[in-house]
């Protein structure tokens, strides 16, 4: 039902994300590479998914409560199939040299990413492949304890997450799953290292990304009985605010926010030091007092503040309270208290929020408004934030047909200036921002 006018702007959107090499997140030298599993744990390979009477099939099957085509849509349309083939490329074995590497393709650093990644050789069953990429079990989880189970009559998800199946029901866990390299953790983390070695620039929304996969399951009634429904708003909303949490879990990192005695500048808007001089957008921009000055790259957190509005001001206001304090005192003091506030605030009140708000027609419209503003007047947005934005309102208004019919052509319009970073204009979105902004002012209620 959700799916109803679903992903008007799909095109431009692919176009979007097709260079930021989906998978390719670079990672940090650390002392362990590898997936820590119970030494009883065994990966089998997606190989042990593809019989047509399993998850194999050409085509959906309608006799069955699942696709039973979830191996082929994996294998023939899902880049995460083709994350490994992504290390044997040229500009991956450039990336290498110019890290040091001897081969992309063999590398830990590379690997815990772009494979199913598993160190020891005991833990590997007959059938598993690095060259598989990212496959079934880098998000199901090693299934040789339930891979019997779960096809057995009477079968429930509790009962096979209860053998070992990782449970990605839950938004929240979902988004940290994918952020643990769509963005990074403490274990495997994005930096300026491989940014200068040649990295795609990174990005991650939880919804548009889980919808051009593209995804493998279908949300009808049988979905919402076994599992829960699927509110594209609130996972829009649920992964800005996982990735939120991750971001200032990294500021507060020593091992994350330093790269010896300097700052890590990952953590930094990239714009702040990467513009065309030449153009002389001095002549035209604000900075706020602060020109040519490093500036924290926190646009989940900027967007969540925003987005929260409608369900609790006083969080917001908080919100952005701290998010001033921070970029005023990093620099100087580290913004402690300020991160670890923050911190609190988003794990304790807005992540919680969040996954019991409403999703009526009332509650969606509010946040649309409140975001299509937002995107309105933000002054000289940069590509990331302009990005988040655009995938943000695309998700507000995939939550109800209603709302997507009437604002597609506002939208097909907002992402036409999303085409590509490097031909981004902030004044562009801003225009089709204003647009959007001023008919759903205008909308009756």
């Amino acid at each position: 039902m959700i799916e109803l006018g679903r992903r008007l702007a799909t095109t431009i959107t692919m176009k979007v994300i097709k260079h930021l090499s989906i998978i390719a997140v670079g990672l940090a030298l650390l002392p362990s590479w590898a997936i820590a599993l119970p030494s009883d744990q065994l990966f089998l390979g997606p190989g042990s998914c593809s019989s047509s009477n399993c998850h194999g099939d050409i085509k959906p099957r309608n006799s069955s409560n699942v696709l039973q085509n979830e191996y082929t849509t994996w294998s023939k349309h899902d880049r995460h199939s083709k994350a490994y083939l992504t290390l044997l490329n040229k500009d991956s074995k450039k990336i290498a040299s110019n890290l040091g590497i001897t081969d992309a393709a063999k590398a830990p650093l590379c690997l815990s990413c772009h494979a199913t990644y598993v160190e020891e050789a005991s833990q590997k069953g007959e059938r598993f492949r690095l060259e598989d990429g990212v496959a079934c079990e880098s998000c199901h989880g090693a299934a040789n304890g339930w891979l019997k189970t779960h096809a057995e009559t009477g079968s429930t998800h509790a009962d096979n997450v209860k053998n070992g199946l990782t449970d990605l029901v839950p938004l929240d866990a979902r988004a940290s799953l994918c952020l643990s390299c769509h963005y990074g953790n403490d274990e495997k983390t994005v930096n300026h290292n491989l940014y200068g070695a040649g990295h795609p620039r990174l990005s991650f929304e939880l919804d548009t990304f889980g919808v051009l996969q593209p995804k493998h399951w279908v949300v009808d009634s049988d979905y919402e009985k076994r599992k829960a429904p699927y509110i594209p708003v609130v996972a829009w909303m649920t992964g800005q605010a996982r990735q939120a949490d991750e971001t200032l879990r990294a500021l507060a990192s020593e091992k994350r926010s330093k790269n010896g005695t300097f700052p890590e500048l990952s953590l930094f808007d990239c714009f702040s030091c990467h513009h065309n001089l030449a153009e002389e957008q001095w002549k035209h921009r604000s900075y706020g007092g602060n020109p040519g000055q490093l500036k924290l790259n926190l646009p989940s957190l900027v967007i969540l503040k925003e987005a929260i509005a409608p369900l609790d001001q006083a969080s917001s206001d908080q919100m952005g309270e701290l998010l001033s304090s921070l970029h005023k005192e990093y620099k100087v003091t580290g913004a402690k208290d300020s991160i670890a506030s923050l911190t609190t605030l988003v794990e304790d009140k807005v992540i919680p929020l969040i996954a019991r708000m409403p999703h009526d027609l009332g509650t969606t419209s509010k946040i649309l408004s409140r975001i299509a503003s937002f995107a309105s007047t933000y002054q000289w947005p940069t590509f990331e934030i302009a990005e988040q934005l655009g995938m943000g309102i695309q998700a507000t208004l995939a939550t109800s047909p209603q709302l997507a019919k009437v604002y597609a052509v506002e939208l097909k319009e907002l992402f036409a200036t999303l085409k590509s970073s490097k031909s981004f204009k902030a004044e562009r979105f801003t225009a089709a921002a204003k647009k959007l902004s001023a008919s759903v002012v205008r909308a009756p209620r």
